[in-house]
């Protein structure tokens, strides 16, 4: 799919499926491939450069002990449940402007 993405085949699709692959499992990977590529190409042209060891394995050490996004503390939660539970003042609704004869300008 990388060097190619034309070559995938109704009958590559059907493969997959009968491996046990659903829709979204396929839309998923082709997406993240995708992703990769352009991400890979851009890194390519605009010359980033590479995160060296440690900071690959401080990263993975990151993911296996908080995850992704840690789950909030109590106390946030509750703020966070009282602000959307509080009602909020009603704003009035600005006045719409009276249309003119004359057209936009561009």
């Amino acid at each position: 799919m990388v060097h190619d993405s034309t070559s995938i085949t109704q009958n590559d699709v059907d493969i997959a499926r009968k491996a046990g692959w659903s829709d979204e499992a396929l839309y998923d990977a082709i997406t993240v491939c995708s992703l990769f590529q352009f991400y890979n190409n851009w890194i390519d042209a605009t010359g980033v450069a590479d995160m060296p060891a440690l900071g690959y394995e401080m990263s993975g050490h990151r993911l296996a002990t908080q995850g992704y996004a840690s789950e909030p503390a109590p106390k946030r939660r509750a703020a966070v449940k009282s602000l959307k539970s509080s009602s909020k003042p009603k704003r009035k609704k600005a006045a719409t402007p009276k249309r003119t004869g004359r057209s936009k300008r561009s």
